[in-house]
């Protein structure tokens, strides 16, 4: 018997027996949307967190530490410490799109023409790559003139005049509770500076005598001024005050606070980061990293546990999805194994023509397989009016703290018409078995 005679024969019988086909069909088109949904919604949760976590978190960068085992002191360079050729290397290897060497100087006063000044973390590093690795200039950019230096947002506030600070403090010190003397520290705080192509230079801090003790650097002229990091807070980034200048500056600067009879520090880094043309490459950047005798951190273990959650979801949903489906293979073999009563007289006639047991077989499990197919299609069409439905809430607002769009993904269509079919083929297989073995001249003789 021709395939297209099978399909024929069993649309025929799936059409006649309308009343039975619709209530096959509510169980797997159910079961085959809840399978669909479950891939969807696991799938478009697990999207949405990762590009989270990647924002936050940033999956495609690794940090350089020193290694503490094998670190030189501060005058001495060590197997474990980062050095300028281990930066050199760590460069050139394969799937590293940038690196940028943290070269941190102790706390330094910066101060502007007008003397006031602020207290500012120094340090040095490629200014060239700091785009690559999320900073945005709200001024200017980087330079590759040497005395150039980029300021972060945090840094053009809280600039005063030293005198009048020291005087608040004294104030504050001999009378702790005084809320006017926290005010006007507080709109120090708060007063920003244009500091853009200004001229600045640094000074120690934290020295007993300023005036006659404090070294005073060449001047550096402002090439930048930084925006808020994407992800942080405003009002925490006032308090980050940094000043990023080139290597060759920072050694500058590092030898003109060297202290008398001492030598400069040798070039070595604090730490290193480095980009990653893609997350998948971590591992394996990581472990050529870590032959040089460094220390190496990344999130990749984030990704991990949003894995292992979201696999643990799925496969609740899944099965949510697969007892409906059990459900309604109960339906279809109910159905089927009536049908195979209700046609014995029809199959009785069949073999007497010469229909052989595997052709009834084909026409019963045919029968049940088109039975899947309609409830899957049924199920696609579900599936979409509820996502449909499901991401107009969500871009309304009405479902609290979710603020993800959901994606029906092509293989979660193909994985629910496998299952919704395969039911339908299962369930079928018994009553075509069923139907095989009819008495063909009992089946007459009594009909």
């Amino acid at each position: 018997m021709r395939a297209a005679d099978l399909v024929k024969m069993s649309w025929r019988q799936i059409v006649r027996r309308r009343v039975v086909t619709f209530l096959c069909m509510i169980g797997l088109s159910i079961g085959c949307a809840s399978i669909i949904m479950a891939v969807s919604i696991g799938q478009s949760a697990q999207r949405q967190s990762e590009e989270q976590m990647n924002a936050e978190f940033k999956m495609d960068e690794i940090t350089v530490l020193p290694n503490s085992s094998g670190a030189g002191g501060t005058m001495e360079i060590g197997r474990g410490d980062i050095t300028k050729e281990k930066l050199d290397v760590i460069r050139n290897l394969s799937h590293v799109t940038a690196a940028l060497p943290m070269l941190k100087l102790n706390y330094m006063d910066m101060s502007i023409l007008d003397s006031r000044n602020v207290s500012t973390e120094v340090i040095g590093t490629d200014l060239g790559s700091l785009a690559s690795f999320g900073f945005e200039f709200a001024e200017g950019g980087a330079s590759t003139a040497l005395g150039a230096a980029i300021v972060s947002y945090g840094a053009t506030f809280g600039l005063a005049d030293p005198i009048i600070r020291n005087e608040i403090f004294e104030a504050l010190k001999n009378d702790p509770n005084n809320e006017q003397n926290y005010l006007k520290l507080s709109q120090f705080d708060q007063k920003q500076t244009d500091l853009y192509q200004q001229q600045i230079h640094f000074s120690e801090s934290n020295l007993p005598d300023k005036a006659a003790a404090a070294k005073i650097s060449t001047p550096l002229r402002v090439s930048g001024v930084l925006e808020v990091k994407s992800g942080s807070n405003a009002e925490y980034s006032l308090y980050e005050k940094t000043v990023y200048v080139s290597l060759d500056t920072a050694r500058m600067l590092q030898e003109q606070f060297v202290k008398e009879g001492e030598s400069s520090p040798p070039l070595k880094f604090e730490s290193v980061l480095i980009k990653v043309e893609d997350k998948k490459y971590v591992a394996q950047v990581e472990a050529q990293i870590q032959q040089l005798f460094l220390t190496t951190q990344s999130n990749l273990f984030q990704e991990v546990m949003i894995q292992e959650k979201f696999a643990l979801y799925k496969k609740a949903a899944l099965s949510i999805g697969l007892f409906i489906m059990f459900l309604a293979s109960l339906s279809i073999l109910v159905a089927m194994t009536m049908s195979t009563h209700q046609r014995r007289r029809q199959i009785g006639v069949m073999k007497i023509l010469g229909a052989n047991l595997w052709q009834i077989r084909q026409m019963f499990v045919t029968e049940a397989a088109l039975l899947g197919l309609l409830g899957g299609a049924v199920g696609l069409v579900i599936s979409y009016i509820v996502v449909g439905g499901l991401n107009k809430v969500i871009v309304s607002g009405a479902i609290a703290n979710v603020s993800f769009n959901v994606n029906i993904p092509v293989f979660a269509l193909v994985v629910g018409i496998v299952f919704t079919v395969l039911t339908g083929v299962l369930s079928g297989i018994y009553p075509a078995v069923s139907a095989s073995r009819t008495n063909a001249l009992e089946v007459i003789k009594n009909g």
